[in-house]
């Protein structure tokens, strides 16, 4: 393979080269290379480098760009889902002070049914009580006006005439 024979003659290039030995602490143990030369052998790598490789190197950022929009992505879906919920949170809010408004406004409809249909009997049986003693009245006065009537005729005795009326 064409990338390590360049590998080798980067590591030949290392043990070939000029070797400094300083007192001075930056330089102690330092090799001098040829910059022109190291250039050239790292251009030459990278030209020899497979294509797979400068694929899978750009499918890295591909990923990157993808993974950095998903993230994106689920951020806008979970504020979706937030502000959903909270909108879902608020109407069955609504819902239940509703349904509890209707509850108050049927309580007060039965009370107040309750109070009217009393005060309806108690007209109904004071109408009643008064046509009863009303007919009461006319009855005893019927009865009168007929025992009169009938004491009026000659011969007809008074335990003909029915049960003594009642004052």
């Amino acid at each position: 393979m064409e990338i390590l024979r360049l590998l080798d003659e980067l590591e030949d290039m290392a043990d070939s080269g000029e070797k400094w030995y300083c007192r001075f602490p930056p330089f102690i143990g330092k090799t001098v290379l040829d910059a022109a030369d190291l250039f050239d052998l790292i251009h030459q790598m990278r030209q020899s480098l497979p294509h797979e490789m400068t694929e899978a190197t750009q499918l890295a950022r591909d990923r990157d760009r993808i993974l950095e929009e998903a993230h994106e992505q689920r951020a806008k879906i979970i504020e979706a889902a937030r502000e959903q919920a909270q909108l879902m949170t608020s109407n069955d809010e609504l819902v239940k002070q509703a349904e509890a408004r209707a509850e108050d406004i049927l309580e007060e409809a039965e009370v107040e049914a309750d109070h009217i249909r009393s005060e309806a009997e108690a007209w109904a049986r004071s109408v009643v009580e008064r046509l009863e003693n009303y007919t009461d009245r006319i009855q005893a006065t019927v009865q009168k006006t007929k025992k009169m009537l009938l004491a009026q005729q000659p011969g007809r005795e008074p335990e003909e005439l029915g049960p003594p009326l009642e004052e």
